[in-house]
């Protein structure tokens, strides 16, 4: 599905230029069935040549007409292809075409123009927007799941200090008042809480920040498009995760070797 999206994705960007030799081609008082192939010719190896030349095809060698050659819902060009633009397109076509070719090329003249200046907004909405763009999908890809992995990797370093610590420091309560205060302090954060209890809280955050991040940039690049919305969902997920797991694991092991070096080095030296 995602191959058929960027391919009708290509055809939209090249359409502006196809639906403008075409209206040239009608205008010139060509049938439709030479001019679709005429088209198909000029614009061969290109996704719109594909396109007109499936079109053709259906009205020369299957005796389509015009509308059941494009809108035919199993050998139609549109099948393959299947775009709103293009679409609405072939609808101006189809219906102008009844009311002669001048009649048609003219349309598809102004269609031709339209879709240019659509794309024309586009492009420049993209360019407005491309820094928070960026921001966004840095965030997503490696930020977010870096930032969190380093805190819990820290989180899990001081509650490993302070479990011990409490340990430590349980057997000298007795001393004097100040220290048992100490004591009592340190044991507060040596309760024994385990550390994924604190991960889960940061995994839920992270797929929250993914999710909200991606829904926003694929609404900025590709309005309501919810086939690439999924995919990206999906795709930035699984790769945030991923990510977050692999820099969280080598963080608390290295973190925790580092604790357990100053503990050992502490209980040395007292």
């Amino acid at each position: 599905m995602i191959k058929i999206r960027e391919q009708t994705r290509l055809l939209e960007d090249e359409f502006s230029s196809a639906l403008f030799q075409l209206g040239n081609r009608l205008g010139d008082g060509i049938p439709a069935e030479i001019a679709f192939f005429r088209v198909a010719e000029t614009m061969r190896g290109t996704t719109s040549g594909d396109f007109f030349s499936v079109a053709e095809h259906n009205m020369t060698r299957l005796g389509m007409g015009l509308e059941q050659a494009i809108f035919d819902p199993k050998v139609g060009a549109l099948a393959s292809y299947p775009s709103k633009v293009i679409e609405s397109s072939m609808k101006v076509l189809v219906e102008s075409a009844k009311k002669g070719p001048r009649i048609a090329a003219q349309a598809l003249l102004s269609m031709s123009r339209y879709i240019k200046e659509i794309h024309t907004v586009e492009e420049r909405l993209k360019d407005l927007m491309g820094e928070e763009i960026s921001s966004m999908k840095a965030q997503i890809k490696f930020l977010t799941p870096a930032i969190a992995g380093i805190v819990v990797g820290i989180t899990a370093m001081i509650s490993t200090i302070l479990t011990r610590l409490s340990a430590q420091l349980g057997g000298f309560t007795g001393s004097g008042e100040q220290l048992g205060s100490l004591g009592d302090m340190v044991s507060i954060f040596g309760i024994g809480i385990p550390t994924f209890y604190f991960q889960i809280v940061v995994g839920i955050y992270i797929v929250q920040i993914v999710y909200i991040l991606t829904v926003l940039s694929n609404g900025i690049e590709n309005g309501a498009d919810k086939l690439a919305e999924r995919y990206q969902l999906g795709k930035n997920l699984i790769n945030s995760t991923l990510l977050y797991c692999f820099i969280s694991a080598v963080v608390i092991v290295l973190f925790n070797v580092f604790a357990l070096q100053i503990l050992t080095k502490t209980t040395m030296m007292g």
